[in-house]
């Protein structure tokens, strides 16, 4: 192995290193972010679970409470229509409107109970939101690495042809050679013609000539 592979061989172990490394930051970020994104997720699935099987539940209680009191008041108007007892419908009509007051309070409180669910701090849009943008802010990071790893990069990739082969080139350019070539022919076409062959660029006064 020539002493070039070598170089370049050593010099890519960087541009390896580096690339590891951002694919390891990426790695990490994104599992801390996603960490925290899935559990506020979950938080907001679990506390509107629990707010909404308790207003469930106690919407339960009030429509059963009202079945009670719209059979209760049945029941008095039937026997109001018997026996125009006035006194015992006007009773049973304010036990009602009692009830009825006491309910509409408890389904209120459902209302109140809800209203952090309807309108949460953060709602599921908003966390995907912050995770996101938690990945953009992290990516500027993750960008800077990686034009450090380009830089890398492009810095070995040399494309300039070996100084040995120009040295030799301008060797040869210089020490006549092209006459050598020419040999009886040494016009100025014919000298031309000799560089051509040697890979010697001709100067500007001689494609004058």
């Amino acid at each position: 192995m020539g002493n070039e592979q070598r170089a370049a061989k050593s010099a890519l172990k960087e541009a390896q290193l580096l690339a590891t490394a951002i694919s390891s930051t990426v790695r990490s970020d994104f599992k801390k972010e996603y960490k925290i994104f899935e559990a506020n997720l979950a938080a907001r699935v679990k506390n509107a679970e629990n707010a909404i099987i308790d207003a469930a539940r106690t919407k339960e209680a009030i429509i059963a409470g009202v079945i009670t009191m719209r059979k209760q008041l049945d029941k008095a108007q039937r026997r109001f229509t018997r026996n125009s007892n006035s006194d015992e419908l006007k009773e049973v009509l304010l036990e009602i409107a009692e009830g009825l007051s006491r309910l509409k309070v408890a389904n209120q409180k459902v209302a109140q109970s809800l209203s952090f669910v309807i309108n949460p701090t953060y709602s599921a849009v908003d966390l995907v939101e912050k995770f996101t943008l938690a990945m953009q802010v992290n990516s500027a990071g993750w960008e800077s690495d990686a034009r450090n790893l380009d830089a890398n990069l492009f810095e070995l990739s040399n494309d300039n042809s070996p100084s040995e082969m120009d040295d030799l080139q301008n060797y040869i350019a210089t020490q006549g050679y092209d006459v050598l070539i020419a040999g009886d022919d040494r016009t100025s076409k014919g000298i031309k013609i000799a560089k051509e062959k040697l890979g010697i660029q001709s100067s500007s006064s001689d494609e004058s000539e």
